[in-house]
Parts: structure tokens; sequence; C-alpha cells
């Protein structure tokens, strides 16, 4: 056995301090051996995969400690009762979905029956982008304990029936019942070993790092298999764009039905800063004000029917000529007066426990009108437009109490619009555009209202004023 003693200075022999361990200062030269750089750690190795993951951090040119910013890409809860065929295409054969108790669930119905499918994926695709990572994350739990032949898959791909997806990356629950990494290069799958086994009615956190040539599977926060691309392919997908993915399906006869639930799911771009905007964020997740948001019944906002002029609207005060989220409209003309009309009338669903719960923000609004019908006759006609927010009624006469709960709608002026005596069938008045440089924000349950005073007109027989209104905005 070999002893250290302190050399106390000594030239050629080491130093100990007063606990006997050595002194060591690091070389400051890098071609000397012993030199040390800073390294992040995110996995230690002591707990699920069994490597410690440590990278180095990145310096700029200017020795700037490089930072990244993620841009949120996708984020659902599924905490309401409905389908969001607007966002999502739903797919099934015998088993059923169904959105309760705060989940999506896949075979709601506990079908056992072989090749019972359901599938739901986004239409958009999530790009990955070079010299950046994807984070790909789900809430999810299993209703009974894992069940021979029944499979689950959950993240990005491509996928159709029962077949194994022709790409992707995404965490599986095998026919075995056991949940392992996969990653799919055109339809040949590659896999981590067992990541874990779900036991019946536990949420897990399962996140996939998506990176050029690395796959990393986490769950519950701890690093459980890692994928590494082969030397001979390019990239760890064959398309760098694919659709989020959630699937479940039985390969054959189960002997109990087994249901997957889903609470919640989000993609994130790593470490590049695309300067995106907020909007851009929001409509990227298909809520755009032209869908109507998630927790109601899928479609579109804008009173806009294919092939097919609108019905006339019976202009009023206290009641919607639309309840839609502007579109087209139509309307007799009528003689002049100092009332507004709510022509729009358009309530933000209303946010409950079980609710989608978003608020409105426009950012623009576009007002297009012609005439129609019949020419303008003895009087002018003037329309003065103008919107309201905020309003908890549809009636414009509603007012603010300090009791009863109510608000009155803010209102704002958008521009005069006219037709002169004689102007015939056809004639276009000039476009009302604004541009809200700070958006207007209609909270959940209250209302959006395009208001329209005629001061001046006339009822005149057959003539119809006809248009379209364009709401520019977004959910969130």
């Amino acid at each position: 056995m070999a002893f250290l003693e302190d050399g106390n200075g000594t030239a050629g022999i080491a130093n100990v301090n007063d606990n006997f361990q050595l002194e060591v200062n690091l070389p400051t030269d890098l071609l000397q051996p012993g030199y040390a750089i800073a390294v992040g750690e995110i996995h230690d190795g002591t707990h699920g995969y069994s490597t410690a993951v440590r990278r180095p951090l990145r310096i700029s040119t200017d020795g700037r400690l490089r930072s990244g910013t993620d841009t949120v890409q996708w984020s659902d809860t599924f905490n309401h009762a409905i389908q969001d065929t607007s966002a999502y295409q739903h797919v099934t054969a015998t088993a059923t979905l169904a959105l309760t108790g705060g989940y999506l669930v896949f075979n709601s119905g506990n079908s056992v029956a072989s090749a019972a499918v359901a599938r739901v994926q986004t239409y958009r695709t999530f790009q990955l982008l070079g010299s950046s990572a994807m984070e790909v994350g789900f809430r999810v739990r299993f209703a009974i304990n894992s069940q021979t032949n029944n499979v689950a898959e959950l993240g990005l791909g491509f996928a159709a029936t029962t077949v194994t997806p022709t790409d992707g990356a995404y965490f599986k629950m095998e026919t075995s019942g056991a949940v392992v990494g996969v990653m799919n290069r055109n339809g040949t799958e590659m896999t981590t070993p067992t990541l874990f086994t779900p036991v019946a009615n536990t949420v897990y956190y399962l996140r996939m790092i998506v990176d050029q040539d690395r796959l990393e599977f986490y769950v519950d926060a701890e690093l459980q298999g890692v994928i590494t691309t082969p030397t001979t392919d390019p990239a760890i997908t064959f398309s760098r764009a694919m659709p989020l993915l959630m699937r479940f399906f039985n390969s054959s006869a189960t002997s109990s039905a087994q249901r997957m639930e889903v609470s919640d799911v989000i993609i994130v771009t790593r470490d590049l800063a695309t300067n995106r905007l907020w909007p851009t964020t929001q409509s990227g997740q298909l809520l755009h004000s032209i869908s109507v948001p998630r927790g109601t019944t899928a479609g579109q906002t804008a009173n806009f029917t294919n092939s097919a002029a609108p019905a006339s609207a019976t202009l009023s005060n206290t009641a919607a000529g639309y309840t839609t989220l502007g579109g087209k409209f139509q309307f007799a003309a009528v003689a002049g007066a100092a009332t507004d009309y709510a022509l729009f009338g358009y309530q933000v669903p209303a946010s409950s426990a079980a609710g989608g719960n978003k608020n409105l923000i426009i950012r623009g609004i576009r007002i297009d009108t012609y005439n129609t019908g019949a020419a303008v006759a003895t009087t002018g006609t003037v329309l003065e437009w103008g919107v309201g927010v905020g309003s908890t009624a549809v009636s414009l006469a509603t007012a603010d109490s300090a009791t009863a709960g109510t608000r009155a709608p803010r209102r704002i002026p958008l521009g005069v619009q006219s037709f002169a005596v004689g102007a015939a069938i056809g004639a276009v008045a000039s476009t009302i555009d604004v541009n809200l440089d700070a958006p207007l924000y209609v909270e959940a349950g209250t209302f959006l209202h395009i208001i329209l005073q005629m001061p001046v007109g006339s009822a005149t027989a057959s003539q119809v004023i006809r248009g379209t209104v364009f709401i520019n905005g977004y959910f969130e």
C-alpha cells in the first residue's frame, strides 16, 4: 500500500491539507491534461436511466453565455366536455372517445374487441428545427393495470388504423403492458428498454425531448431512456414535421377493458428565439377568432353559410341581429334615427369549472358595405359604425351596477360609410379597416357588439343594405 506524505512545499512532492486531502490546482492551459470546463448536469444517473447526462455550456463568440428561449407551439387541457374537431382529427372504430372528469378518454365505451381503435391527432404539424430541440409532454393515466394485447402511443407521428406508424417519435405501451420509448424512422421502430409499467389510476407525466440525433424519455421528471440516431441515418425520423399523435387500440381481444385518459398535452420548441408574436402562437394552436374556442361545440364563429345569402337581420337596440362573431349581414333600409342597433352581438363562452375559459382579444375590424335591392331614393344613407366590448348582456341598454353584477358595453367609434341619393344597386361604400394597436379584451361570458347607427336614411321599398364584418382576433 502506498502512502502520501505532506511535502510541505518541498519541490516535487505533493501537498495535502489538514484533512489529508490532496491539494490540487487545475492547469489553466487548454493543452495541459486536467484542464476543466463548466458543464450542466440534467441527470445524475442515480434514478431511472443509469448513465449521467452532462452537457457543456454554450458560449458566444463574444464570451457570453448562450441561453435558450422556449416557444409554446401547442398547449391543451381536456377539462371540458366537447371534442374539438377544429383542432384535432378524431378517428374511431368500435372504441369510442369522450371528454369527462378532466380527461380525454380513449375507449370510453370499454371495448375488449380486437382492432378496437381510437386515434386523435392534430391537423397541424410541428417542425423540428436545426440546432434546437422539441419538448412533447402528456399527463396520462390508465383505468386498470396493463392488459395484454392493448397498445397506446403518445408523441409525434403518422398513424392509421392499428398498423405501425409510418414515422414518428413516441411513448408506446406495448402488447405486453410495458411502456417503452420509440424512434420510428420511415416505419421501422427502435425502442428503449422498459421505461415503466403503469399502475391503475396513477397519473404520469410523460415528457419526450426530440433532438436531431437523440431522443430522451422522462417519466415524472426522471430520465428513463435514451435513443440516439444510428450513424447511417441523418435524423431521428424521416419527416422533420409531424402532427401530435395519441392512439389507443387492441391488437387482439383483451380480457378486460382498458382506458387511456389524457388530461394535458404540450409541445414546446426549445433553445431557439423564433421572435414569434403571441397572436401568432395562439393562432397556431387553432385559437384564432375564426373558430369557436375549445369547450364549446366546434365550428366557425362568423355568419358565413356556404353558397347562401345571409338571413335579413331585424335591427334592434336590445337584441342581436346576428349572434355570430361578424360575418355576412343584410337588412332592409330604414328611416334615419339616432338609435344604436346591435347588428352583431357575440357572447364569448362563459367560464366554468368544466369549460374552456377563454377570453377574446380583438386586434382589428374590417367592414365592407354595398347597396342592393333598389337604388337609394330621396334621402342619402349614412352608417355610423362602432364596437362595444364587455357587456354582461346582449342589450346595448345594459347598465353598470354595483349590486346586480352587470356592466354596460364600452364603446368606441370605428368610422362612417355613406350612399348618396341615387346610389345604384351594387354601389360600394368606402371600407372601414381599423387596426387596434391597443387590442380590445372581451372577457369570458361577456359580449362583443358591432354597433350600427343610421342617423340619415329612408325606408326605401326593396332597398337592402348588405356587407361583411371581419373580426381579427384570437382566444387565450
